[in-house]
């Protein structure tokens, strides 16, 4: 499979978005962005439960190496892949350091 973006959201099960979401398992992201750090070519959190990594994996074999992690079988997860990111077809309001790494070279 060839290198893309892939979007991903997580949420601890029971949270909703007009109440504030429960407490993640102890070190939930650090982890999450371990295996990312092994398994990604690139990521980028923007958000408290969001990220963006550039990948070659599947969404099934991602899901299913999060899910296996200690801790996160209590989440919620929604990754879907995003071709329509391109460097010229994006605008919003982001920091700094977002389009930057969104733009560097792959």
């Amino acid at each position: 499979m060839n290198s893309r973006f892939v979007h991903l959201g997580i949420n601890p099960v029971g949270a909703i978005a007009s109440q504030p979401a429960p407490a993640p398992p102890d070190n939930l992201y650090a982890r999450l962005e371990g295996l990312f750090d092994t398994h990604a070519l690139d990521w980028y959190r923007y958000g408290s439960q969001n990220y963006l990594l550039f990948t070659s994996i599947s969404l099934e074999d991602l899901t299913g190496m999060i899910v296996r992690m200690p801790g996160f079988q209590n989440v919620y997860l929604l990754l879907t892949e995003t071709p329509e990111i391109q460097a010229l077809r994006c605008n919003g309001w982001m920091p700094m350091d977002f389009w930057q790494w969104l733009f560097k070279p792959r």
